[in-house]
């Protein structure tokens, strides 16, 4: 095994990924990029089911000091709409702030008819549109990085007593001056990427329920540049995917390379 420490770009903090050695064709820089990528995958997928978790649009659900990761917080009741305006069949809410980030959404409650609601309803509320933008500064250690990332989620199977909802979507993101230094290394990069959410389980919040998605994939792909160290100016383009198992450690791929997500700690391991 050989420690990388590699890039987070994300909510909550710069973490240390270890990663064996790759098992196809992709060496040296390639491979540091890809196990940049995998754990930058890590904190975007959290993130992703932070969203998923809170069914409004904003993060925070997952509990962000460090020695409470991992743990699930469950306000009582249904989405957290306090302070959004309806208007136009939606909510539109005020921006906040969560662990630095800026967040604003707009939220739409739908009937099993397909009818705009102007409450939410937890016997008859079926279906939540849902677009979020997370942006701002991260800083942790040596660590950096600006995002930007917006995502569009419909979340059904709302109606009446469920113990699970289904999550589909898309999503894009930017991560600019993104920078980790490592065993006398200065890595910077400069990505792009998009996402698509398909039929991603979740279950439904209550005390001792884990958030972790039960069933589903996530895609994505990045277009990275890297912007100092060796060949600055090198693009190439990652494509992930990811595939929950009702864990914190679901499985994913960059490049048909495996990989295993810590969700709790937002983290990657080479399999």
């Amino acid at each position: 095994m050989r420690s990388t420490r590699v890039l987070t770009a994300g909510v909550l903090f710069f973490a240390a990924a270890c990663n064996s050695s790759p098992t196809t064709t992709t060496t040296g820089i390639d491979a540091l990029i890809t196990a940049d990528v995998a754990t930058m995958t890590a904190d975007a997928t959290t993130e992703d089911v932070d969203v998923m978790a809170a069914m409004d649009g904003d993060i925070g659900v997952l509990i962000s000091a460090p020695m409470m990761q991992g743990m699930f917080f469950t306000p009582p009741g249904g989405p957290r709409m306090g302070g959004c305006t309806f208007a136009g069949g939606q909510f539109s809410c005020p921006p906040t702030t969560r662990n630095g980030l800026n967040i604003t959404r707009t939220v739409e409650f739908k009937d099993t008819a397909g009818a705009t609601q102007s409450a939410y309803d937890a016997a008859l509320t079926a279906s939540i549109h849902v677009t979020s933008t997370v942006s701002g500064d991260v800083t942790h250690g040596p660590w950096s990085a600006t995002i930007a990332r917006h995502r569009d989620f419909m979340i059904t199977g709302l109606a009446g007593t469920e113990t699970t909802r289904t999550v589909n979507g898309t999503g894009s993101e930017t991560v600019s001056r993104s920078r980790v230094t490592a065993t006398n290394e200065t890595r910077t990069y400069d990505l792009t990427g998009s996402s698509t959410v398909t039929d991603v389980v979740v279950p439904v919040r209550g005390d001792g329920i884990d958030p972790w998605p039960l069933s589903g994939t996530i895609h994505r792909t990045y277009t990275v540049t890297r912007t100092s160290g060796a060949n600055p100016g090198q693009t190439v383009t990652r494509t992930v995917v990811i595939t929950f198992n009702g864990t914190a450690t679901p499985t994913a791929t960059v490049n048909g390379e495996p990989f295993t997500l810590d969700l709790a700690h937002r983290t990657a391991t080479h399999r």
